[in-house]
């Protein structure tokens, strides 16, 4: 028995599907347009000395994101993004799932470190990979976790001079009005 190859998707007009890495490079594209723009639009708060280094570097950036984004957008984009976009989902994609599983772990961190701090974070953040993702023993995990924690935290405060972010409960119980 040979292994034939598999007939290409199509789409319902009977054109070939193009491989997901092309609806992956649009995606990716455009999310970091936006973060981009994002940190641009940031710049014009800086002062004029501190704001020349982000819009030198930004400007060309956005010049060359645009210029890639006219290029691969031919006719059929979004007709192909649709596609994969749709696809993906609805959890045909397993790399994508694990992908957005480990994005929805990023989002957490950042709120509890917004809540907790960073130390809290680093600690939750490191367990939960650990435990759950990594599927370690709970005590390796705890142990981990902990030393690691402490040895960034004593790291930064200590060794960089540099005070990590409390937290908003910390803020609210030291006396700052964070709500």
């Amino acid at each position: 028995m040979t292994n034939l190859p598999s007939e290409p998707e199509r789409h319902d007009d009977g054109s070939k599907v193009k491989s997901t890495h092309y609806a992956l490079e649009i995606v990716f594209l455009g999310l970091m347009f936006l973060v981009v723009l994002a940190a641009f639009a940031e710049a014009f708060s800086y002062k004029l000395v501190s704001s020349r280094t982000p819009f030198v570097i930004m400007v060309p950036l956005l010049v060359l994101i645009l210029f890639h984004a006219a290029r691969i957008m031919s006719g059929d984009a979004w007709r192909e993004l649709q596609f994969h976009v749709r696809g993906a989902v609805a959890g045909q994609y397993k790399p994508f799932n694990k992908l957005a599983a480990l994005a929805a772990t990023f989002f957490g961190l950042g709120a509890i470190i917004l809540v907790f701090g960073h130390a809290v974070g680093i600690f939750t953040f490191m367990l939960f990979l650990m435990t759950v993702l990594g599927r370690e023993k709970l005590m390796l995990s705890l142990i981990v976790s902990a030393v690691a924690t402490a040895l960034i935290v004593l790291l930064f405060e200590k060794g960089f001079n540099i005070e990590l972010y409390r937290g908003m409960i910390f803020r609210y119980m030291a006396g700052y009005k964070v709500f």
